[in-house]
Protein backbone atom coordinates (compact mmCIF):
# COMPACT_ATOMS: atom_id res chain seq x y z
CA UNK A 1 0.00 0.00 0.00
CA UNK A 2 2.63 2.44 0.90
CA UNK A 3 4.52 1.49 -2.72
CA UNK A 4 1.53 2.87 -4.66
CA UNK A 5 1.19 5.43 -2.55
CA UNK A 6 4.68 6.99 -3.11
CA UNK A 7 3.90 6.11 -7.01
CA UNK A 8 0.47 8.18 -6.96
CA UNK A 9 2.74 11.01 -5.29
CA UNK A 10 5.53 10.58 -7.52
CA UNK A 11 3.55 11.46 -10.77
CA UNK A 12 0.92 14.21 -8.52
CA UNK A 13 3.28 17.17 -10.40
CA UNK A 14 2.93 15.57 -13.53
CA UNK A 15 -0.60 14.78 -13.18
CA UNK A 16 -1.14 18.90 -11.86
CA UNK A 17 0.74 20.54 -14.73
CA UNK A 18 -1.32 18.13 -17.58
CA UNK A 19 -4.70 19.48 -15.93
CA UNK A 20 -3.43 23.26 -15.90
CA UNK A 21 -2.38 23.13 -19.26
CA UNK A 22 -5.46 21.78 -20.86
CA UNK A 23 -7.11 24.38 -18.95
CA UNK A 24 -5.05 27.05 -20.53
CA UNK A 25 -4.91 25.76 -23.78
CA UNK A 26 -8.07 25.50 -24.09
CA UNK A 27 -8.98 28.87 -22.44
CA UNK A 28 -6.32 30.47 -24.91
CA UNK A 29 -8.23 29.21 -27.84
CA UNK A 30 -11.74 29.94 -27.22
CA UNK A 31 -11.05 33.36 -25.75
CA UNK A 32 -7.75 35.15 -27.41
CA UNK A 33 -7.13 35.61 -31.10
CA UNK A 34 -3.81 33.58 -32.16
CA UNK A 35 -2.66 31.18 -34.59
CA UNK A 36 -4.58 27.64 -32.84
CA UNK A 37 -8.07 28.64 -34.20
CA UNK A 38 -6.49 29.22 -38.01
CA UNK A 39 -4.71 25.94 -37.25
CA UNK A 40 -7.85 24.11 -36.58
CA UNK A 41 -9.95 26.09 -39.42
CA UNK A 42 -6.88 24.67 -41.57
CA UNK A 43 -7.70 20.89 -40.30
CA UNK A 44 -11.37 21.39 -41.02
CA UNK A 45 -10.30 22.76 -44.81
CA UNK A 46 -8.33 19.80 -45.34
CA UNK A 47 -11.34 17.03 -44.30
CA UNK A 48 -13.54 19.21 -46.51
CA UNK A 49 -11.76 18.51 -49.34
CA UNK A 50 -10.82 22.61 -49.66
CA UNK A 51 -6.82 22.39 -49.03
CA UNK A 52 -4.00 19.73 -48.14
CA UNK A 53 -1.77 19.28 -45.26
CA UNK A 54 0.82 21.56 -45.25
CA UNK A 55 4.46 20.01 -45.49
CA UNK A 56 4.84 20.33 -41.94
CA UNK A 57 1.88 18.31 -41.57
CA UNK A 58 2.24 16.17 -38.31
CA UNK A 59 0.46 18.44 -35.50
CA UNK A 60 -2.52 18.95 -38.23
CA UNK A 61 -2.72 14.90 -38.48
CA UNK A 62 -2.38 14.25 -35.32
CA UNK A 63 -5.36 16.59 -34.16
CA UNK A 64 -7.37 15.37 -36.90
CA UNK A 65 -6.72 11.52 -35.59
CA UNK A 66 -7.61 12.54 -32.39
CA UNK A 67 -10.55 14.02 -33.36
CA UNK A 68 -11.81 11.25 -35.35
CA UNK A 69 -11.45 13.30 -38.51
CA UNK A 70 -14.64 15.52 -37.49
CA UNK A 71 -15.10 18.58 -38.33
CA UNK A 72 -16.04 19.36 -34.92
CA UNK A 73 -14.43 22.57 -33.59
CA UNK A 74 -15.12 22.02 -29.93
CA UNK A 75 -13.74 18.58 -30.19
CA UNK A 76 -10.71 19.75 -32.27
CA UNK A 77 -10.61 22.68 -29.35
CA UNK A 78 -9.89 19.37 -26.82
CA UNK A 79 -7.78 17.68 -28.86
CA UNK A 80 -5.26 20.95 -29.55
CA UNK A 81 -5.36 21.38 -26.17
CA UNK A 82 -4.68 17.65 -25.10
CA UNK A 83 -1.49 17.58 -27.92
CA UNK A 84 -0.28 21.20 -26.54
CA UNK A 85 -0.29 19.71 -22.77
CA UNK A 86 1.65 16.45 -23.16
CA UNK A 87 4.07 18.59 -25.25
CA UNK A 88 4.63 20.88 -22.72
CA UNK A 89 4.77 18.23 -19.95
CA UNK A 90 7.19 16.31 -22.46
CA UNK A 91 9.20 19.50 -21.95
CA UNK A 92 9.38 19.85 -18.53
CA UNK A 93 10.68 16.52 -18.13
CA UNK A 94 12.80 16.47 -20.08
CA UNK A 95 14.63 20.28 -19.05
CA UNK A 96 14.27 18.40 -15.30
CA UNK A 97 16.38 15.61 -16.79
CA UNK A 98 18.99 17.40 -18.83
CA UNK A 99 19.20 19.42 -15.00
CA UNK A 100 19.58 16.73 -13.24
CA UNK A 101 22.26 14.72 -15.34
CA UNK A 102 24.33 17.61 -15.58
CA UNK A 103 24.25 18.33 -11.76
CA UNK A 104 24.28 14.42 -10.90
CA UNK A 105 27.13 15.03 -8.74
CA UNK A 106 25.22 17.68 -6.67
CA UNK A 107 24.84 16.93 -3.09
CA UNK A 108 22.52 19.46 -2.61
CA UNK A 109 19.50 17.97 0.01
CA UNK A 110 15.99 17.79 -1.76
CA UNK A 111 18.01 18.43 -5.09
CA UNK A 112 14.82 16.32 -7.27
CA UNK A 113 12.58 19.17 -5.53
CA UNK A 114 14.39 22.28 -6.27
CA UNK A 115 15.19 20.71 -10.01
CA UNK A 116 11.48 20.65 -10.22
CA UNK A 117 10.53 24.06 -9.47
CA UNK A 118 13.32 25.35 -11.83
CA UNK A 119 11.85 23.20 -14.31
CA UNK A 120 8.54 24.87 -13.88
CA UNK A 121 9.73 27.94 -14.06
CA UNK A 122 11.46 27.47 -16.96
CA UNK A 123 8.30 27.03 -18.87
CA UNK A 124 7.11 30.16 -18.00
CA UNK A 125 10.35 32.29 -18.22
CA UNK A 126 9.84 35.62 -21.25
CA UNK A 127 11.73 38.80 -21.55
CA UNK A 128 11.41 41.36 -19.15
CA UNK A 129 9.38 43.87 -19.98
CA UNK A 130 10.75 47.98 -19.40
CA UNK A 131 7.93 50.76 -18.74
CA UNK A 132 9.04 51.79 -22.60
CA UNK A 133 7.75 48.79 -24.05
CA UNK A 134 4.59 48.03 -21.47
CA UNK A 135 3.25 51.32 -21.82
CA UNK A 136 4.41 53.17 -24.74
CA UNK A 137 4.74 50.50 -26.86
CA UNK A 138 2.01 48.46 -25.36
CA UNK A 139 3.76 45.25 -26.48
CA UNK A 140 5.36 42.01 -24.56
CA UNK A 141 6.10 39.92 -27.04
CA UNK A 142 6.08 41.69 -30.14
CA UNK A 143 10.02 42.67 -30.87
CA UNK A 144 11.63 40.72 -28.19
CA UNK A 145 12.97 36.85 -28.21
CA UNK A 146 11.28 35.00 -25.30
CA UNK A 147 11.47 31.35 -24.71
CA UNK A 148 8.22 30.68 -24.40
CA UNK A 149 5.09 31.72 -26.87
CA UNK A 150 1.33 30.48 -25.69
CA UNK A 151 -0.10 31.76 -29.18
CA UNK A 152 0.87 29.37 -31.97
CA UNK A 153 0.28 25.39 -31.29
CA UNK A 154 3.19 24.19 -33.76
CA UNK A 155 6.38 25.77 -31.95
CA UNK A 156 4.52 24.28 -28.49
CA UNK A 157 4.50 21.10 -30.03
CA UNK A 158 7.65 20.62 -31.52
CA UNK A 159 9.52 21.60 -28.29
CA UNK A 160 9.78 18.28 -26.58
CA UNK A 161 11.52 16.51 -30.02
CA UNK A 162 13.81 19.59 -30.49
CA UNK A 163 15.08 19.64 -26.77
CA UNK A 164 15.59 16.00 -26.77
CA UNK A 165 17.25 16.35 -30.17
CA UNK A 166 19.59 19.39 -28.78
CA UNK A 167 20.43 16.20 -25.95
CA UNK A 168 21.19 13.68 -28.36
CA UNK A 169 22.96 15.47 -30.77
CA UNK A 170 25.38 17.07 -27.81
CA UNK A 171 25.72 12.92 -27.01
CA UNK A 172 26.96 12.40 -30.48
CA UNK A 173 29.19 15.02 -30.80
CA UNK A 174 31.28 12.82 -27.76
CA UNK A 175 30.68 9.43 -29.37
CA UNK A 176 33.16 7.57 -30.97
CA UNK A 177 30.97 5.97 -33.88
CA UNK A 178 32.64 3.25 -35.94
CA UNK A 179 29.35 1.88 -37.53
CA UNK A 180 26.54 3.24 -40.23
CA UNK A 181 24.76 1.13 -37.45
CA UNK A 182 24.91 3.01 -34.63
CA UNK A 183 22.13 3.49 -32.45
CA UNK A 184 22.80 7.93 -31.82
CA UNK A 185 23.18 8.21 -35.32
CA UNK A 186 19.86 7.07 -36.17
CA UNK A 187 18.01 8.27 -33.08
CA UNK A 188 19.18 11.94 -34.17
CA UNK A 189 18.10 11.10 -37.86
CA UNK A 190 14.68 10.43 -36.59
CA UNK A 191 14.76 13.53 -34.07
CA UNK A 192 15.51 15.95 -37.23
CA UNK A 193 12.62 14.44 -39.35
CA UNK A 194 10.19 14.68 -36.53
CA UNK A 195 10.92 18.16 -36.06
CA UNK A 196 10.86 19.03 -39.96
CA UNK A 197 7.47 17.33 -40.44
CA UNK A 198 6.09 19.16 -37.16
CA UNK A 199 7.80 22.72 -37.42
CA UNK A 200 11.14 22.55 -39.21
CA UNK A 201 12.52 26.12 -37.88
CA UNK A 202 14.61 24.84 -35.09
CA UNK A 203 16.47 22.72 -38.18
CA UNK A 204 17.64 25.99 -40.09
CA UNK A 205 19.75 26.86 -36.62
CA UNK A 206 20.55 23.33 -35.77
CA UNK A 207 21.91 22.35 -39.41
CA UNK A 208 24.71 24.78 -39.79
CA UNK A 209 25.47 24.85 -36.48
CA UNK A 210 25.79 21.12 -35.59
CA UNK A 211 27.64 20.61 -38.49
CA UNK A 212 30.75 23.20 -37.57
CA UNK A 213 30.60 21.82 -34.25
CA UNK A 214 31.63 18.31 -36.76
CA UNK A 215 33.73 19.81 -38.44
CA UNK A 216 35.78 21.76 -35.97
CA UNK A 217 36.50 18.46 -34.32
CA UNK A 218 37.16 16.60 -37.23
CA UNK A 219 40.16 14.15 -37.31
CA UNK A 220 42.05 13.28 -40.08
CA UNK A 221 42.86 9.99 -38.42
CA UNK A 222 39.36 9.31 -38.14
CA UNK A 223 37.74 10.21 -41.29
CA UNK A 224 34.45 7.53 -41.02
CA UNK A 225 34.01 8.72 -37.58
CA UNK A 226 33.18 12.75 -39.10
CA UNK A 227 31.17 10.85 -41.58
CA UNK A 228 29.01 9.18 -39.78
CA UNK A 229 27.99 12.07 -37.28
CA UNK A 230 27.36 14.35 -40.59
CA UNK A 231 25.08 11.70 -42.27
CA UNK A 232 22.37 13.22 -40.11
CA UNK A 233 22.72 16.40 -41.03
CA UNK A 234 22.89 16.01 -44.94
CA UNK A 235 19.47 13.84 -44.99
CA UNK A 236 17.97 17.11 -42.59
CA UNK A 237 19.35 19.32 -45.47
CA UNK A 238 17.61 16.53 -47.90
CA UNK A 239 13.93 17.47 -46.07
CA UNK A 240 14.61 20.70 -45.80
CA UNK A 241 15.22 21.24 -49.44
CA UNK A 242 11.97 18.87 -50.55
CA UNK A 243 10.07 21.23 -48.04
CA UNK A 244 11.18 24.45 -49.49
CA UNK A 245 10.33 23.10 -52.82
CA UNK A 246 6.79 22.01 -51.50
CA UNK A 247 5.96 25.10 -49.80
CA UNK A 248 7.80 28.16 -52.20
CA UNK A 249 7.38 25.86 -55.58
CA UNK A 250 4.58 23.87 -55.21
CA UNK A 251 2.56 26.15 -52.81
CA UNK A 252 1.57 23.03 -51.37
CA UNK A 253 -1.07 23.67 -48.76
CA UNK A 254 -0.78 27.43 -49.14
CA UNK A 255 -3.87 29.53 -47.77
CA UNK A 256 -2.78 32.42 -49.64
CA UNK A 257 -3.59 33.33 -53.38
CA UNK A 258 -0.59 34.77 -54.30
CA UNK A 259 2.82 32.95 -54.33
CA UNK A 260 5.49 33.00 -51.69
CA UNK A 261 9.28 32.99 -51.29
CA UNK A 262 12.35 33.43 -49.13
CA UNK A 263 14.72 36.87 -49.39
CA UNK A 264 17.31 39.08 -48.16
CA UNK A 265 15.99 42.12 -46.73
CA UNK A 266 17.10 44.57 -44.72
CA UNK A 267 18.92 44.15 -41.16
CA UNK A 268 15.88 43.34 -38.81
CA UNK A 269 13.70 44.61 -41.17
CA UNK A 270 10.67 42.18 -38.82
CA UNK A 271 11.78 43.57 -35.43
CA UNK A 272 11.83 46.98 -36.93
CA UNK A 273 8.46 46.65 -38.12
CA UNK A 274 7.06 47.09 -34.59
CA UNK A 275 10.15 48.49 -32.09
CA UNK A 276 12.32 51.42 -33.35
CA UNK A 277 15.98 50.70 -34.53
CA UNK A 278 17.31 52.15 -31.05
CA UNK A 279 15.48 49.79 -29.41
CA UNK A 280 16.63 46.74 -30.80
CA UNK A 281 19.77 46.85 -28.08
CA UNK A 282 17.63 46.74 -25.16
CA UNK A 283 14.94 44.60 -26.52
CA UNK A 284 17.85 41.75 -26.50
CA UNK A 285 19.84 42.57 -23.77
CA UNK A 286 16.20 42.40 -21.85
CA UNK A 287 15.40 38.91 -23.64
CA UNK A 288 18.34 37.13 -22.64
CA UNK A 289 19.47 39.29 -19.23
CA UNK A 290 19.66 35.87 -17.11
CA UNK A 291 22.37 34.10 -19.42
CA UNK A 292 24.20 37.21 -20.23
CA UNK A 293 24.53 38.24 -16.46
CA UNK A 294 25.63 34.48 -16.16
CA UNK A 295 28.42 34.99 -19.00
CA UNK A 296 29.36 37.96 -16.96
CA UNK A 297 29.79 36.56 -13.53
CA UNK A 298 31.20 32.99 -14.89
CA UNK A 299 33.66 33.36 -17.91
CA UNK A 300 34.04 29.55 -17.76
CA UNK A 301 30.16 29.07 -18.39
CA UNK A 302 31.55 29.54 -22.53
CA UNK A 303 33.69 26.53 -22.24
CA UNK A 304 30.26 24.41 -20.50
CA UNK A 305 29.68 22.76 -24.11
CA UNK A 306 25.87 22.36 -23.16
CA UNK A 307 25.76 26.27 -22.90
CA UNK A 308 28.63 26.51 -26.23
CA UNK A 309 26.27 25.11 -28.53
CA UNK A 310 23.25 26.52 -27.31
CA UNK A 311 24.97 29.89 -27.37
CA UNK A 312 25.96 29.35 -31.13
CA UNK A 313 22.53 28.23 -31.91
CA UNK A 314 21.14 31.63 -30.54
CA UNK A 315 23.60 33.90 -32.48
CA UNK A 316 23.11 32.24 -36.13
CA UNK A 317 18.97 31.76 -35.24
CA UNK A 318 19.40 35.69 -34.99
CA UNK A 319 21.09 36.08 -37.73
CA UNK A 320 18.89 34.25 -39.61
CA UNK A 321 15.97 35.94 -38.40
CA UNK A 322 17.56 39.38 -38.94
CA UNK A 323 18.34 39.20 -42.71
CA UNK A 324 16.03 36.47 -44.08
CA UNK A 325 12.55 36.92 -44.52
CA UNK A 326 9.14 35.81 -46.84
CA UNK A 327 8.56 37.42 -49.96
CA UNK A 328 5.28 37.70 -50.67
CA UNK A 329 1.72 38.22 -48.58
CA UNK A 330 3.72 36.33 -45.38
CA UNK A 331 6.39 38.68 -45.13
CA UNK A 332 5.64 39.85 -42.08
CA UNK A 333 4.66 36.78 -40.58
CA UNK A 334 7.97 36.33 -38.93
CA UNK A 335 8.44 32.62 -40.12
CA UNK A 336 12.25 33.24 -39.98
CA UNK A 337 11.98 34.04 -36.47
CA UNK A 338 10.09 30.97 -34.39
CA UNK A 339 13.40 29.18 -34.24
CA UNK A 340 14.74 31.96 -31.58
CA UNK A 341 12.13 30.87 -29.35
CA UNK A 342 13.60 27.53 -29.46
CA UNK A 343 17.14 28.29 -28.97
CA UNK A 344 16.48 31.28 -26.26
CA UNK A 345 14.78 28.84 -24.14
CA UNK A 346 18.09 25.87 -24.82
CA UNK A 347 19.94 28.72 -23.85
CA UNK A 348 17.84 29.44 -20.63
CA UNK A 349 17.89 25.70 -19.90
CA UNK A 350 21.61 25.72 -19.96
CA UNK A 351 22.48 28.42 -17.86
CA UNK A 352 20.27 27.27 -14.87
CA UNK A 353 21.91 23.89 -15.71
CA UNK A 354 25.03 25.25 -15.15
CA UNK A 355 24.61 27.17 -12.52
CA UNK A 356 22.59 24.50 -10.18
CA UNK A 357 26.08 22.74 -10.70
CA UNK A 358 27.62 25.21 -8.92
CA UNK A 359 25.17 24.29 -6.14
CA UNK A 360 28.03 21.45 -5.31
CA UNK A 361 30.86 24.21 -4.85
CA UNK A 362 29.80 27.20 -3.77
CA UNK A 363 27.35 28.99 -1.44
CA UNK A 364 23.72 29.72 -3.11
CA UNK A 365 23.60 32.69 -1.15
CA UNK A 366 26.90 34.56 -2.18
CA UNK A 367 26.03 37.66 -3.88
CA UNK A 368 26.19 37.00 -7.53
CA UNK A 369 24.19 34.05 -6.82
CA UNK A 370 21.55 35.53 -5.23
CA UNK A 371 21.52 38.18 -8.47
CA UNK A 372 21.47 35.52 -11.16
CA UNK A 373 18.91 33.74 -9.18
CA UNK A 374 16.67 37.27 -9.13
CA UNK A 375 17.06 37.65 -12.63
CA UNK A 376 15.80 34.11 -13.08
CA UNK A 377 12.80 34.90 -10.83
CA UNK A 378 12.12 38.17 -12.38
CA UNK A 379 12.47 36.48 -15.93
CA UNK A 380 9.90 34.00 -14.61
CA UNK A 381 7.54 36.78 -12.92
CA UNK A 382 7.77 38.67 -16.50
CA UNK A 383 6.07 35.45 -17.97
CA UNK A 384 3.15 35.24 -15.43
CA UNK A 385 2.44 39.31 -16.49
CA UNK A 386 2.47 37.99 -19.72
CA UNK A 387 -0.13 35.52 -18.96
CA UNK A 388 -2.13 37.97 -17.00
CA UNK A 389 -1.78 40.29 -19.97
CA UNK A 390 -3.00 38.15 -22.73
CA UNK A 391 -6.01 37.74 -20.33
CA UNK A 392 -6.76 41.11 -19.09
CA UNK A 393 -6.32 42.75 -23.26
CA UNK A 394 -7.01 39.56 -25.09
CA UNK A 395 -4.08 39.44 -27.19
CA UNK A 396 -0.89 38.17 -27.15
CA UNK A 397 1.36 40.60 -28.79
Amino acid sequence: MNTMHSNKLKYIDIIVLFSFFMVLFWFIMKYIPTDMPIHINSIIKVNSGESSYLPHFLFFFIVNLLSFFSSNVDLMYVSTALVLSLATVGKFLLSKNMILEIAAGSKLENKETIVKIISFALLFCFAIPDIYNFFVLKLMYLGRTPSVVWHNSTIISVFPFAILLFWRQLKLFKKDCHSLLDREIWLVTALIILNILIKPSFIFAFIPISAFFILKDFDKNNIKNSIFKILPIFIGGVCILVQYLSIYYFQTGSLHASKSGITIAMPFEFLRAFIPSWYIPFAFLLSFAFPIATMYYYREIIKFKPFNYALYLTIFGIILSAFVVEDGPRRFHGNFTWQNIICSYLLFLTTTAFLFSKFKIENVLSKKSIILWSLFILHFLSGVLYLFKMYFTGRYH
